[in-house]
C-alpha cells in the first residue's frame, strides 16, 4: 500500500485543528510548542496543495481535450467552442450551455468582467464528458 503524503503527526494536527482547536491548544495536547505545531500544520497544508496540483495535472494528461480560451472572449461563446471540439472527438459533454456558463462564472468569476475573460482560461474535457476548469 502506498503511504500518504501526510505524516501521522501532520494528520493528527490537522484533525485537531479541524475540530476548532487553536495551535496553542493542540501543542498543549500533543506536548510540544505552538511554533512546532505551526510548522507541522504549514508543511501538511503544503503537501495537500501539492497533491491537489498533481491530481489536476494528471487529469489534464488523461483528458483527450484541452482547450485554451484567450482573454477577451465572451463567456457565452465558450460552450459552443467546447461542444464543437467534443463533437470532433466523439465525446458527449455531460452539461448544457447554461450549466457550462454557470460553472465558469462560479469557479472563475475572478477572471470575468462584463461577461468577458480578463485572463486566458484552460478547459479540459474528460473522456466521460466532464468539463474541468484549470
Amino acid at each position: 500500500m502506498t503511504k500518504p503524503f501526510l505524516t501521522d503527526q501532520q494528520t493528527e494536527v490537522l484533525k485537531l485543528r479541524e475540530l476548532g482547536l487553536t495551535q496553542k491548544k493542540v501543542s498543549e495536547r500533543l506536548g510540544t510548542t505552538r511554533e512546532n505545531i505551526s510548522i507541522v500544520e504549514k508543511r501538511a497544508r503544503t503537501n495537500i496543495e501539492r497533491s491537489r496540483q498533481t491530481l489536476k495535472e494528471w487529469e489534464k494528461i488523461k483528458a483527450p481535450i484541452t482547450i485554451r480560451i484567450k482573454k477577451g472572449v465572451d463567456i457565452l461563446v465558450i460552450p459552443k467552442l467546447l461542444f464543437s471540439e467534443a463533437d470532433t472527438k466523439g465525446i458527449k459533454v455531460r452539461s448544457n450551455s447554461v450549466d457550462t456558463i454557470t460553472k465558469i462564472n462560479g469557479e472563475k468569476k475572478d477572471i470575468i468582467k462584463n461577461r468577458v475573460l480578463t485572463h486566458d482560461l484552460e478547459i479540459t474535457i474528460t473522456s466521460a464528458g466532464e468539463i474541468k476548469l484549470n
